[in-house]
């Protein structure tokens, strides 16, 4: 049997090298593998992958309508206040001509010795059109037998500034308050309260025929005193006696 001798002494330097080459390999790959498993053991998937799942799970808005209130909308269309208009209805065009615009007063019995409110309706002969309420756009006049009682020429502050929409379809309410007093040309709060009886309302949009209507003032409920009965105390009537005297 033949020895095998080992050599002595120092081997080359890239035999060494190659040893240690070797050692931080393996290291390497230990610390991968010991990575790779505490890694692959938890519930949690890799961050990468769950920023892949999030975008395929979360859902995309379909809807293009705008959020709040939408300026100029047409029939059907929810308001601001989230009740939608009467569909149907035309939408204005332009403005109205006041000769187009037909006023019609609505007044039933009312109260006298206090401010009566003056329903006038408007309609006009376009689909629809835009008007400027306005003291001196509209006028309202009261009469007793041909005699004039009272007057928002008198007082244009009983007609408030508003711009409205008048149709031929349906009527437009405009409500002038009469004071209930006779009006004088400063609109003094010093004349007479308009005594009950049958007037007459006038109205127009100013350039347009007027249009009248008769109603009646009456007279406020008297008040009911009562008067509270109190229960008067029984009086009582002493009675003396007399001694007797004995003989």
């Amino acid at each position: 049997m033949t020895n095998v001798t080992r050599p002595r002494g120092r081997l080359p330097a890239r035999v060494y090298w190659f040893r240690r080459g070797l050692v931080i390999l393996t290291l390497v790959g230990l610390v991968v593998a010991i990575a790779h498993l505490l890694g692959g053991t938890g519930s949690t998937p890799p961050p990468a992958r769950a920023r892949v799942t999030a975008a395929r799970t979360t859902p995309t808005a379909t809807s293009t309508a705008p959020v709040g209130p939408v300026s100029g909308a047409g029939p059907g269309t929810p308001s601001a206040t989230g009740t939608p208009p009467a569909a149907g209805l035309a939408q204005p065009t332009g403005a109205c001509a006041a000769s187009d615009i037909t006023v019609t007063p609505v007044v039933g019995a009312q109260l006298a010795g206090r401010p009566v409110p003056l329903s006038l309706h408007l309609t006009g002969i376009q689909p629809a059109c835009t008007f400027a309420v306005t003291p001196y756009s509209l006028v309202a006049k009261i009469t007793r037998s041909q005699n004039r009682i009272w007057s928002s020429q008198d007082c244009p502050s009983s007609i408030q500034t508003a711009s409205v929409v008048v149709r031929s379809a349906v009527p437009t309410t405009v409500v002038v308050t009469w004071s209930g007093r006779s009006s004088d040309s400063t609109c003094s709060r010093a004349t007479d309260w308009a005594l009950p009886g049958s007037y007459s309302v006038e109205a127009a949009a100013i350039g347009s025929a007027p249009s009248t209507a008769a109603f009646t003032l009456t007279s406020p409920p008297r008040p009911v005193v009562t008067q509270t009965v109190h229960p008067k105390a029984k009086k009582t009537v002493a009675t003396t006696q007399t001694p007797s005297t004995g003989h």
